[in-house]
């Protein structure tokens, strides 16, 4: 039994000439960029896939060619449009027409991408990773950690060489009030694809001498949408929720706020802004300060009156209480004499006697109890100097150190 065949060039010409039939004209395809490179001489290679959205399987994989000059203008079209760089890792919307070569088969030639797919996209993946971490009741997580009243002790995630960093070194170190920061680095990525990988193990290197530091600050100094992307990735923006020290970004965002920012502690627009912020809170608790010293002298000083004052009103009750006992026994005196004459000169002269020792013993007893009465006012008095001497110093102290 004989069996009709083709060649394998004749199959594959059948298989072309059916694809050039079918798509005659280009389709938009939505894809993923997977690989991307551009050679010398301008032409951009690309590798398209699809995954599956809830296994992340990979569904289609396709070789994609942007011709030089088809290139420089899709790219820079793009990336004026989305202030995305065109690059691996983006979903796209493109234009494509379908090429078949007998030998190097299946691909695609790419005639235009529509930046405003993309957009739309970075905008849904970033609107699921916010509304995520808001189910997961993190979201909120960092804000609700205090902030040191004087927070002096501060870590700083940024690039060694960032203008960002020295900005905010500089603010600091300048300050108007003359206040003393301690500051450290850890340096890491702050844009591309191992950026959130890298920030994160700064991350990590902070927690283990988490009690050298008040907080976390996240700087650099601006740059492109692109090379911001990587503040909206969800494993650094969960890490920022978890982690026990408040964290401030001043990433440098003039248009909406990153995920980073959404969830650190506080968001500031640039590095300078950060430090004039550590600067303000430290002011605002020298102010208290100052505002706890009047406080406490006003008290004080209140304090002083009321007992003067106290001191004072005792003296004339005392007063008064003599006067009137010394009047009363005077007349009493009077009376008694002129009884005593009256009946036995003898009973006189021993009832005189033994009034004059009770008017001596009266008068010694007034005289201690005026001289208790002013020992034990200045022994409140004394006290109550030293305790304000004592914590006036402390706090003079505490000033100080400050």
């Amino acid at each position: 039994m004989s069996t009709s065949s083709v060649s394998l060039s004749q199959l594959i010409s059948d298989v072309k000439i059916t694809l050039q039939e079918r798509y005659e004209l280009s389709v938009w395809v939505v894809a993923e960029i997977s690989e991307m490179n551009v050679n010398r001489s301008g032409h951009c290679y690309l590798e398209l896939i699809e995954k599956d959205t809830i296994t992340d399987k990979l569904l289609a994989k396709s070789r994609a060619t942007i011709w030089a000059f088809t290139y420089r203008t899709i790219k820079a079209y793009f990336e004026t449009t989305t202030g995305e760089t065109l690059r691996s890792g983006l979903k796209v919307l493109l234009r494509v027409s379908v090429e078949f070569h007998e030998v190097y088969g299946f691909s695609l030639n790419v005639h235009d991408i529509d930046p405003q797919y993309t957009l739309g996209d970075m905008a849904r993946k970033r609107a699921l990773i916010i509304q995520q971490l808001d189910d997961e009741g993190v979201l909120e997580m960092n804000k609700n950690l205090p902030l040191a009243l004087v927070p002096n002790q501060i870590a700083v995630i940024s690039s060694e060489t960032a203008a960002g960093y020295t900005d905010f070194i500089n603010q600091l170190a300048n300050n108007n009030f003359g206040y003393v920061f301690n500051t450290e680095l850890f340096p890491a990525i702050m844009q591309g694809n191992s950026a959130s990988e890298s920030i994160i193990q700064a991350f990590d290197s902070i927690f283990n001498r988490i009690d050298d530091f008040d907080a976390v600050v996240v700087i650099r100094g601006g740059g492109s949408k692109s090379d911001l992307s990587c503040f909206d990735d969800y494993e650094l923006a969960y890490f920022i929720t978890q982690f026990p020290l408040p964290v401030l970004t001043g990433i440098g965002h003039d248009r909406d706020d990153s995920v980073t920012d959404i969830v650190a502690h506080t968001k500031l627009k640039t590095p300078t802004a950060v430090a004039e912020f550590l600067v303000d809170k430290v002011s605002e608790f020298d102010r208290q300060i100052d505002d706890y010293g009047w406080q406490i002298s006003e008290i004080a000083n209140r304090l002083i009156d009321k007992n003067e004052y106290l001191l004072e009103k005792f003296t004339h009750r005392l007063q008064m209480s003599a006067n009137e006992l010394l009047q009363s026994n005077r007349e009493f005196l009077i009376g008694a004499k002129s009884t005593v004459i009256n009946n036995v000169r003898l009973l006189q002269h021993n009832k005189f006697m033994q009034i004059e020792g009770f008017v001596k013993d009266f008068r010694i007893i007034t005289k201690n109890s005026i001289n208790q009465e002013i020992k034990m006012y200045e022994i409140i008095n004394k006290r109550l100097g030293k305790w304000l001497n004592n914590y006036f110093n402390r706090k003079q102290r505490r000033l100080n150190f400050l």
